[in-house]
């Protein structure tokens, strides 16, 4: 895999706190800056997925109801801090 360089700007507070992580965690700042590149792509590409997919479904007529959804939801919650009464 062929590296490359990259700046970026960042508040002088975050990167205080990248080289104490760092330091810390006895890696260097480069390698938790990748970690945490690969993670926020990984996370930002899983949404657009997601959106993707419910447009999809939405375009397919595969659609809950406001107010169904609202209906599942209030029982699960009536569910869940009502079953720890008994």
């Amino acid at each position: 895999m062929n590296d490359v360089t990259i700046t970026a700007q960042i508040p002088a507070a975050l990167d205080d706190q990248l080289s104490r992580l760092a330091r810390a965690l006895g890696r260097d700042r480069s390698s938790l800056i990748e970690d945490a590149v690969r993670r926020y792509i990984a996370a930002e590409m899983g949404m657009l997925a997601a959106i993707d997919e419910g447009l999809r479904a939405a375009e397919a007529g595969a659609v809950v109801a406001h107010e169904a959804v609202t209906a599942i939801m209030a029982e699960r919650r009536q569910r869940l801090f009502h079953s720890s009464d008994h």
